[in-house]
């Protein structure tokens, strides 16, 4: 037997010598002539052809490896590898694939068996890629879709013509709590564990775990969404109270903020329910509101508007601010209402604004809408009867309700009165019966005053009447006066004075 395997080689050699100097084929093993086609036809029962085995290093490490040329891999992708235009290539198996990946037809699904979609090439092949389980959920076991082409971060996603649309399914505090991507730069970012949603872009830790929110969205540049249900767009906004919203640039909602609100630019809330927008405007109280332009909002329930408006610490007021200075109106005092418009007021009560008050620049009462050309059914008054119903009025002091008599004492009649008396003229009905309309009450006094004019015109003509008739009877006595004539001075005198008092009203 030893002297069989000596000669083995020998044999072989032989053969080969004869395989290359004489044309046809060889045949090796049972006796006949070889296959015409084959220039090598090997026939053994239970013995196999065993071709050069290596492992990948050695097979790379060939150089310039002729057309044709296999071998067997005993590591990594182990199996027949054989070389053409200098390039390997694996034969796969029945269980590994079919052709590569070359052009093909699958006639079945392709099943992963557990393992991953890969790049890399045969040399070096990947480890890190794609995964689909058994309910066709893919996984990628890196965490990225990285697109074609030569990018800065290599990182992205491009979904083309989905019209069903992208939906990603989760539920809070799964996973990890730290978001996808972390510190500066541009993304697009859903962070399962909080329920969170960020795009656009960063320049520090913004984004990061400590920021984020839970069920919060931030949006734009620089923006910050802390708390929970907590929403901020735009530059630089910054919302750490829970349900707070920011939008435009450079807003803050204070962590101490519940469900407030910013917009504008550089405003401020710090209290809950709170809105401010605008241009550096402060609501600074539970369910404040500053809008406009540097207006603050510093107490409970206080609404601040316009320009340079304060509450000043005030609670419950509102305060109204015009364009006319840089200086601020506070408010003096709670639950008060105040208004600095220089140019004045205007109240209509009508839509075609023909009727209402004004308060002219400069003034410090209100003007009624009394223009002859806006009104009609103009009648004549009687100011004798006027004075007789005046007459009948119970006028006095007294005060309202639920106030201090000592400090809230007033003069004049009862709206019931004045209803009464001066409630109707001939064509329909004046004022009611719980109000005084202060035109109105005007209006009824110039009538009387005007009467009481007219009959202390009448006295002082027939007073002079009187003293031509006396001075024609005693022309000796002109400093002397009858009784008569003293008795009818003393009268004109109270009803001098009494017009006086009415005037004065």
């Amino acid at each position: 037997m030893k002297t069989l395997y000596t000669l083995l080689p020998i044999l072989l050699l032989a053969t080969a010598a004869r395989a290359q100097t004489t044309p046809g084929g060889v045949r090796i093993g049972t006796a006949g002539s070889p296959h015409a086609a084959a220039i090598l036809d090997l026939d053994a029962q239970g013995k196999g052809l065993l071709i050069p085995r290596m492992d990948s290093v050695t097979r790379v490490g060939i150089s310039t490896p002729p057309d044709g040329l296999m071998v067997f891999q005993t590591d990594g992708r182990r199996g027949f590898w054989y070389a053409t235009d200098g390039t390997w290539l694996f034969i796969p198996d029945k269980a590994r694939a079919a052709d590569n990946l070359g052009n093909h037809v699958a006639t079945q699904n392709l099943v992963l068996n557990g393992k991953r979609l890969v790049g890399g090439t045969a040399a070096a092949p990947g480890t890190v890629g794609l995964t689909i389980d058994a309910n066709g959920l893919v996984r990628l076991n890196n965490g990225y879709i990285r697109p074609s082409g030569s990018y800065a971060n290599g990182i992205g996603l491009h979904v083309f013509n989905a019209d069903a649309g992208l939906l990603v399914r989760t539920a809070i505090g799964y996973g990890d709590n730290n978001p996808p991507a972390s510190g500066l730069g541009d993304r697009l970012m859903w962070t399962s564990y909080y329920g969170s949603f960020r795009a656009g872009g960063v320049d520090g830790t913004q984004w990061d775990a400590a920021n984020m929110g839970f069920y919060s969205t931030a949006l734009g540049y620089n923006t910050i969404a802390a708390s929970v249900y907590s929403f901020a767009v735009g530059f630089a906004n910054e919302v750490r109270g829970s349900y707070g919203s920011a939008l435009g640039r450079g807003n803050f909602v204070a962590p101490v903020s519940l469900a407030s609100t910013v917009f504008g630019r550089d405003c401020r809330v710090q209290d809950n329910y709170s809105i401010a927008g605008g241009y550096n405007n402060k609501a600074q109280g539970v369910a404040a509101v500053a809008l406009g332009e540097r207006c603050t909002a510093n107490a409970d329930y206080a609404v601040a508007l316009g320009r340079y408006a304060s509450a000043n610490g005030r609670s419950g007021t509102f305060t109204l601010a015009d364009f006319s200075v840089n200086d601020s109106l506070r408010a003096s005092a709670n639950n008060q209402f105040s208004a600095r418009y220089a140019g004045g007021y205007r109240l209509f009560t009508n839509s075609l604004m023909t009727i209402g008050a004004q308060l002219q620049t400069g003034q410090t009462a209100w003007s009624t809408l009394s223009d002859s050309t806006r009104k009609e059914l103009v009648r004549p008054a009687d100011g004798n009867l006027f004075l007789e119903r005046i007459n009948r009025l119970r006028l006095g002091s007294w005060n309202y309700r639920g106030q201090d008599p000592r400090t809230f004492r007033h003069y004049g009649p009862m709206a019931q009165d004045f209803y009464q008396a001066f409630g109707h003229d001939a064509l329909g009905t004046i004022g009611n019966d719980t109000t005084i309309n202060q035109a109105d009450f005007d209006g009824v006094n110039l009538i009387a005053i005007q009467a009481l004019y007219r009959r202390v015109l009448a006295l002082e003509a027939e007073n002079a009447q009187l003293r031509r008739q006396v001075q024609a009877r005693h022309p000796d006595q002109p400093g002397n006066a009858p009784a008569p004539t003293a008795a009818l001075e003393e009268r004109v005198r109270r009803l001098e004075a009494l017009l006086g008092a009415q005037a004065q009203r």
